[in-house]
């Protein structure tokens, strides 16, 4: 029933929007206009981009305060973050069209993020706050022709804020809230966030410095239904520090600077087994895991009269401790990324780059021991684009990259992506588009370093994703996009059940969807919005990620300074590991905030999961129940 319900919603909204084809006939449209950075990487129209590319505005942030950069990606057709739902130091899964952490590639400012010396080689997004963010775009399907490794299911690129034109400007925002199960509701606050932001320009040198601290308490990451012998609350601790500084020499050459702190700690849980079944229990345990990740670099950007030239270097120090048990991590990242961008006309140009990494780590634990030096690698990939974008709606974009790798050799990947737009009047158009792309992921130090002896050579995993999808815009207030999608995993990289070492997984895997999302803004107050994911693949590869996902929300300005926000969320039921089955939920958010002073002030709350659902997004571990925040952010 629930599935039935899921699936009618999403055609109901489908009609509701032919029914109101016809409006507003003398509207501007501009969704197709809207500016889009990471799908090409340089600034290109929506509309000449033949992928669905969905982009977080700095309107979405600003009207979701309260809400986390997890949040927000969550509402996104095709993404699923599991583990973000329940306690802040639980591990999180980034799961795009059926894909998991290594194969999506987190970018900030364009530069790759990934850590290699964890077996995931993901980023922790929890270590980037919402405040430091300008926009972020999401791009899906294979994209290492752009972005390398990793970037096999989808491309998360997260851009900060920059510098304001005046001298000084900032903004302080602080909120507390409750951090409680369904089973046992405690509504004190237990979540406290306090944030600075300061930007502004003086000369030729603009800078933006960000402080950010937030914790909670309250919850045991085990669930523990015995409520007159609660497990310990786990607690969470988070810090960051994000300095950019940015010297203007003329109009045609800029240089720039970034450093960022990022350091968290958090308790978490493991599991007592069972000898005779040998089945795992989540029970309470006193482990610790403490992180600090320093990054820092230096950019160029060029300008001439043709085009661009832009390089990104950075270096990435990255330490995580583990106690009791005493294991430790450390992953260091040297790089560059220089690409040149040029026009032959308005309708044709290229892109040309080349980036590398050099990498070490070193690790210490009761499995395995890497000395540092002892675990290095590194590669160059000379990478090759051409765009298209004609005047009578034809686009074209095809590309090409060779990963040339220290330790499997080359590896090369390409992508096919024709589009076409169509205009059927002044106020309704539409995009068609299809693509072929190839994907890989590099195995990470950590998997390399620890392989099954047996294996000569771990090679990396290669990917095929095929798609196809169209964009239409009835009129200014109601557009509809889908994208039909097929992939294909070789050589996935996966563990030895025998000896728990890394090996690749004999066999093609593959992956098959729809994703499909509405809006519809009937009035000037008032904004529907609806999105529908449906995931095919094998079950024992659809561990935790949900076949059926069904997101709606309904955004209205209450008053001119106070705007609401109500959403519905269905998540299908799925399995774990051990083959237990995860029963689907259904969360009820309400979002509020008013802005006073000329929005000077803005105070905002929540209420989420309004019904207190008791849900699992892993087994046995708590989930959050109906929780309450309120905050307030100040214009300095």
């Amino acid at each position: 029933m629930k599935k039935q319900f899921v699936i009618v919603s999403a055609l109901a909204c489908f009609f509701v929007s032919k029914n109101a084809f016809s409006q507003e006939k003398n509207e501007k449209v501009e969704s197709l206009d809207e500016i889009i950075i990471t799908a090409t990487k340089f600034e290109t129209n929506k509309k000449n981009i033949g992928k669905i590319v969905y982009k977080i505005t700095q309107e979405t942030i600003q009207n979701s305060a309260g809400k986390t950069v997890l949040n927000l990606l969550n509402d996104v057709p095709g993404v699923q973050i599991n583990g973000n739902f329940s306690t802040k130091g639980q591990n999180l899964g980034y799961y795009i069209r059926g894909g998991r952490n290594r194969q999506v590639a987190i970018l900030i400012d364009g530069v790759n993020v990934n850590d290699p010396s964890s077996f995931g080689g993901d980023f922790d997004l929890r270590q980037i706050d919402i405040q430091q963010i300008e926009s972020i775009e999401v791009l899906k399907g294979a994209s290492s022709t752009l972005y390398g490794t990793g970037a096999a299911t989808g491309v998360i690129n997260i851009l900060l804020k920059k510098a304001s034109k005046k001298a000084f400007q900032g903004t302080f925002s602080t909120s507390m809230g409750s951090n409680t199960s369904s089973e046992i509701q405690n509504l004190g606050a237990e979540e406290f966030s306090t944030n600075f932001n300061f930007k502004g320009t003086l000369g030729k040198v603009d800078y933006v410095l960000a402080l950010n601290a937030n914790g909670s308490r309250g919850l045991s990451a085990a669930e523990n239904l015995d409520k007159d012998n609660p497990f310990e609350e786990d607690i969470f601790a988070k810090q960051n520090a994000l300095l950019k500084v940015n010297y203007t020499i003329n109009q045609k050459l800029k240089l720039g600077f970034f450093a960022t702190i990022d350091e968290f700690s958090t308790d978490f849980d493991g599991f007592d087994y069972d000898p005779i079944t040998f089945a795992s229990i989540p029970a309470d345990k006193n482990n610790n895991l403490s992180s600090i990740q320093k990054r820092g670099g230096f950019n160029v950007d060029y300008s001439y009269k043709n085009g661009s030239l832009k390089i990104r270097t950075f270096v990435t120090d990255i330490n995580r401790t583990e106690t009791p048990s005493n294991n430790f991590f450390n992953g260091e990242v040297l790089g560059f990324d220089m690409f040149n961008h040029y026009n032959f006309n308005k309708s044709f140009s290229i892109l040309i780059g080349i980036s590398s990494q050099y990498q070490d780590m070193k690790q210490e634990t009761s499995f395995s021991q890497i000395e540092k030096g002892a675990g290095k690698q590194h590669f160059y990939d000379p990478y090759f684009s051409v765009n298209y974008f004609s005047d009578f709606g034809f686009t074209f974009s095809a590309g090409t990259r060779l990963n040339i790798h220290s330790e499997y050799g080359e590896n090369l990947v390409f992508n096919i992506n024709p589009g076409y737009n169509f205009s059927f009047n002044k106020t309704s158009n539409a995009k068609v588009f299809a693509s072929y792309s190839t994907a890989f992921v590099a195995p990470t130090l950590s998997e390399i370093f620890t392989k099954l002896p047996s294996i000569e050579e771990l090679l990396p995993e290669e990917d095929i994703t095929i798609e196809t999808g169209f964009e239409l815009n009835f009129s200014p207030k109601i557009s509809l996009n889908a994208t039909f999608f097929y992939r294909e995993e070789t050589n996935k990289i996966g563990y030895d059940p025998m000896t728990f070492q890394t090996i690749n997984d004999v066999g093609t895997f593959f992956a098959r969807g729809i994703e499909t999302e509405i809006s519809y803004k009937p009035t000037k107050k008032v904004n529907l919005l609806a999105n529908f994911t449906h995931i095919n693949r094998a079950e024992n590869l659809l561990l935790k990620i949900p076949q059926n996902t069904f997101f709606a929300k309904v955004d209205y300005q209450l008053f001119s300074e106070t705007f609401t926000s109500f959403s519905y969320r269905f998540v299908d039921e799925t399995k774990d590991f051990g083959n237990i089955d995860l029963p689907s939920y259904n969360l009820i958010d309400f979002f509020i905030n008013h802005r006073l002073l000329n929005e000077k002030v803005t105070f905002y709350g929540s209420v989420t999961n309004i019904f207190n659902e008791n849900f699992q997004e892993i087994a046995g571990f708590t989930a959050r129940g109906r929780n309450w925040n309120l905050g307030l952010k100040i214009q300095l």
